[in-house]
């Protein structure tokens, strides 16, 4: 009896520990899978968590970095796996994760044809490449499994 009211505390304990936090980040916009799901792209029309304002996060599917990706400025100057493009043209890399798509509130979507719009941003696949581009501003990038390019 004793052993199972231990086991039964230990447990609860495990479970309290293992929650996640109160007011964790919620994350915002759509999960976007590009190039048959070799690119993720978190596509917001106003992401506070990388900063605020409309953006587009684009990482590979294997969270490996581009092959031209630069690497950060840091001790261990490893390469940025993220490329991000800002409803106003910023676009610029940098490192870190995307959510996994249970974080967001709907489930990801998969752009392999045709045209695609959702949170302000139009994404149309292109053979090779896949463009997107904010509707307001025009700017956007050209990206797929091996190259990105902002515009």
């Amino acid at each position: 009896m004793v052993r199972r009211v231990i086991a039964a505390a230990g447990a609860t304990v495990g479970l309290v520990a293992l929650a996640p936090p109160a007011g964790a980040t919620d994350y915002t916009g759509q999960l976007v899978l590009l190039q048959q799901g070799t690119v993720k792209c978190l596509v917001s029309a106003n992401d506070g968590t990388f900063g605020g304002g409309p953006m587009t996060v684009c990482a590979l599917s294997n969270g490996e970095p581009w092959g031209k990706a630069p690497f950060e400025e840091s001790k261990w100057n490893q390469r940025l796996n993220l490329v991000v493009v800002r409803g106003t043209g910023e676009f610029y890399r940098d490192r870190g994760l995307l959510p996994d798509p249970a974080q967001l509130p709907a489930a990801p979507v998969s752009v392999d044809s045709g045209t695609y719009q959702v949170n302000g941003w139009t994404i149309q696949p292109q053979g090779l490449r896949t463009q997107i581009s904010y509707d307001a501003t025009g700017h956007g990038m050209f990206i797929n499994q091996y190259d990105t390019r902002g515009f």
